[in-house]
């Protein structure tokens, strides 16, 4: 029955990779479009995202407000919760530049947060009809950074 793991964390790291060119229609290729109460809950947004009218607008949003993203994945989990329906958790750094002015030097902000998607089994594959991101908390994310920059450390001598 866990024949299906690596293809739902191939299809979680294709959903994610699309972020670097900003790429939302192949975004929502991989949603059940016949869902018509999606949930999308962004680490940004104050209140989730339900329905498409309500992700549409944030995907071209976010299209105007960063100039890039790169994210990655890693620890995915999946449990197959019904025939047809499946839990995935996994970690993922994000790593944004804001759109501004060509003049004005931008640093990239980035951040770790926790990820819980649910996917549905339809004829054409999984799709996602579900996604949560939270924050990691705050004691993981000094460690990260100590590690990271221990990391760089040893890189550079």
């Amino acid at each position: 029955m866990t024949d299906f793991i690596p293809d739902l964390i191939a299809l979680v790291e294709r959903y994610v990779g699309y972020s670097e060119g900003m790429d939302f229609e192949g975004k929502r290729a991989l949603w059940d479009v016949d869902d018509p109460a999606p949930l999308l809950m962004p680490e940004e947004a104050h209140e989730p995202l339900i329905g498409w009218p309500a992700i549409n607008a944030y995907w071209s949003k976010s299209r105007v407000i960063m100039e890039s993203l790169k994210s990655r994945t890693a620890n995915h989990r999946v449990r197959q919760v019904a025939p047809d329906i499946a839990l995935v958790t996994y970690d993922m750094r994000w790593v944004a530049t804001l759109a501004g002015p060509a003049n004005v030097a931008r640093k990239p902000i980035a951040a770790d947060v926790r990820v819980t998607a649910l996917l549905r089994r339809k004829p054409e594959g999984w799709r996602f009809f579900h996604l949560m991101e939270g924050p990691v908390d705050l004691l993981s994310m000094a460690r990260l950074a100590a590690e990271r920059n221990v990391s760089e450390s040893a890189k550079q001598n």
